[in-house]
C-alpha cells in the first residue's frame, strides 16, 4: 500500500529503510542508525527518533499484550466479579 501511494503522488525511485527496534528500549545501533544517517539525519534528531519509535513500539505490544490477556481469561462483562472470567471494574451488587 505504501508503495502503491509514493508511485500515486509521482514518487518512481525510493529506498525503503530497515529500522529494527528491540525489547526493553534496546536499539540496535548498526540496524536503526545506519540507515537514519543515509538519510542525513544529524545525531540529535536520530537519537530522538529512535526513542519515539521505541517508545510507539512499546505501547502498542502492551495493547496486544493485554488483549490477548482479556481473551485468554474471557474477561467479559457478563462476570459478577466471581471465578477467573471476572474483571477488576465489574463488582457484585451489594443489596
Amino acid at each position: 500500500m505504501l508503495i502503491v501511494n509514493l508511485n500515486r503522488q509521482g514518487y518512481r525511485e525510493f529506498k525503503l529503510h530497515v529500522i529494527l527496534v528491540g525489547a526493553m528500549r534496546t536499539i540496535y545501533k548498526g540496524y536503526t542508525d545506519k540507515p537514519l544517517v543515509d538519510l542525513n539525519l544529524d545525531y540529535h534528531k536520530i537519537k530522538n527518533l529512535t526513542h519515539k519509535l521505541n517508545e510507539h513500539s512499546i505501547r502498542h505490544a502492551s495493547a496486544l499484550i493485554k488483549t490477548r490477556y482479556a481473551l485468554q481469561y474471557n474477561t467479559s462483562n457478563n462476570s459478577q466479579g466471581l471465578g477467573l472470567g471476572a474483571t477488576a471494574h465489574n463488582f457484585p451488587d451489594p443489596h
